[in-house]
This record gives C-alpha cells, structure tokens and sequence, in this order.
C-alpha cells in the first residue's frame, strides 16, 4: 500500500505531525512506500518573503530540504521528499496539482489534516484539506490535532453504507482493509424517513423498500461472515441527523477509523454537504474518505 502525506513544512503543528506518525505506523506496513509531498506556491508566506534563498531554489530546493529535514526529526528514514512548484496563486491549482501527484503515482491512500481554529471548540477543515476532499482521485485519510489514534494496527472500523453501488464498491475496499490489518468491520446503514413511518404500513413501496433493505443488510453479513471478518450490521432509523447517528455508532463500536464513501446518496453531500462537514469536524476517529466511483 503507497501512501502520500499532504505535507506542509512550515506548519508547527506538532500534534499534527504526531498524529500523522501515529497513523502511518497504524496503517502502513514496514515496507509500505511513504511520499511527503508539498505543494510550494507563492500563496506561501514563508517561500514569498525568503529574500536570502535564490528565487531559483526558493519553491523547489529550499523546500525540499525542509520537508527533508521534518521527515528527519520524525525518524521517518524510509519516507521520500516531493515538492511540486506552482505558479499559480489559486488554491485549486495547488490542490489539483498534488492530486493528479497522487492519482499518477499509483497512491492509495493520501493523509491530510485538518485544524482547529483558534478559540472556537468545533473543528473547521483547513481550505486546503476540504478543497482536497472535493478534487482527489485517491482515498483519504483525514485527521485532526485531536484525533484519538493508536499507534497500531486498528481494531475496529465502521462503515457507513448506503446501500448503492457505489457505496457497494466501498464496502469491498472497507472489507480488504480489515482483512489487511485483521481487525472487525462494523457497518451501519441510515435508511430513507419512509422506513421508520408506522402509520402507511399498507403502502406497499415503503413495505418494497424495508425489503429491499433487509435483503442488502443481510448479504452484506453474509459477506462478512464468508470473509471470516468479525463485525456487526446494524441499520439506524431514529429520528436524528444521519451524522449524529453515524458518529453515536463509532463511540459505540470503538471505531478506530470511520470510513465513507464521497457521492453517494443520502451521502452526498460529501463534496462539502452538511453530512461530511459535521462527520470530518467531530469524529474523534480519523476519517477514511474513499474514492469509490
């Protein structure tokens, strides 16, 4: 598994970077390539007001060097240094830039951190992350200063499924990483308002599609159990906003990775929509953002 680490060397996070360490010893194994890639751009405060490094190493050599540097105090000897210069003052430029990186390279899984700001008690994504969310190719792999993460392999990973064929071709993703890091792989289905409504029992499409649902939900364990993975399927039709319900079942399963599927039905508002927003700003887990379409 190639990983790519979105990396900013002029960030002093150090949680940050702890955090991100901590994830790369969970998930990568010992021979897993490792990329740090930054992105140098005259949007970089740091790069623009570095008069005392020639303007021809300034967004390529001298940040290469940091990166290298950060790698060295992490003791991360096996990771490799990449820097992409861009001109171009645009966000999205620099953002596109390292997915196509990514996408190209073969990447599977690209980490990026969010930040807290200052003073507020939520977590808001960083532009550069959530623009990232919107553009990459590859899975992601999002956390925060404050994400609880082991420094081993996980134990317990939750799947939110919404039961479409995109959504299908996560859960096989979701299912060869358990079988990757032998952990169990717990899955929760949130189910359109019509499978709750008692009152229309006699209506046969909301009779239709509690079947429908009972019939996926059921092979998706038998899936499960025909793969020998530990687990659990559990379908949530309380009346509460589906992050919420999604976040209550990761506490409950002790989920060391919650993992999504961008663009997919009720989850569709992956690209920035409400649902992702408040599942990347308050999922004490890391956040696996996969790419499955």
């Amino acid at each position: 598994m190639k990983l790519i680490w979105a990396f900013n060397p002029f960030d002093v996070n150090r949680k940050l970077q702890q955090r991100a360490l901590a994830l790369v010893q969970a998930i990568a194994g010992a021979r897993d390539p490792l990329e740090a890639v930054y992105v140098a751009s005259p949007m970089e405060v740091n790069l623009v007001n570095a008069f005392d490094v020639p303007l021809e190493t300034r967004f390529s050599g001298y940040p290469k060097n940091l990166v290298e540097k950060s790698l060295r105090k992490l003791r991360l000897k096996r990771a490799s240094a990449t820097v992409l210069t861009q001109k171009s003052m645009s966000l999205t430029a620099a953002v596109t830039a390292l997915a196509n990186h990514a996408a190209s390279g073969g990447a599977d899984i690209t980490l990026v951190a969010s930040h807290a700001r200052k003073g507020v008690p939520r977590l808001f994504l960083g532009s550069f992350a959530e623009t990232l969310v919107h553009l990459s190719k590859t899975d992601l792999l999002v956390f925060h200063e404050n994400s609880r993460v082991a420094k081993r392999a996980p134990r317990s990973l939750l799947f939110a499924h919404d039961l479409t064929s995109g959504g299908e071709r996560g859960f096989e993703k979701a299912l060869a990483h358990a079988k990757r890091w032998k952990c169990a792989l717990h899955v929760i289905h949130v189910p359109d308002p019509a499978y709750g409504i008692h009152f229309d029992d006699q209506d046969p499409r909301v009779e239709s599609y509690r079947k429908r649902v009972g019939r996926q939900l059921q092979a998706i364990e038998s899936r499960l159990q025909q793969s020998r993975v530990d687990g659990s399927v559990v379908i949530e039709a309380h009346w509460a906003p589906i992050s919420e319900l999604i976040l209550a079942q990761a506490k409950r399963v002790r989920a060391d990775l919650l993992l999504v599927v961008a663009k997919s039905g009720r989850l569709a508002g992956f690209m920035g929509g409400s649902v992702t927003r408040q599942i990347l700003r308050a999922s004490a887990a890391p956040v696996l953002v996969i790419k499955a379409g």
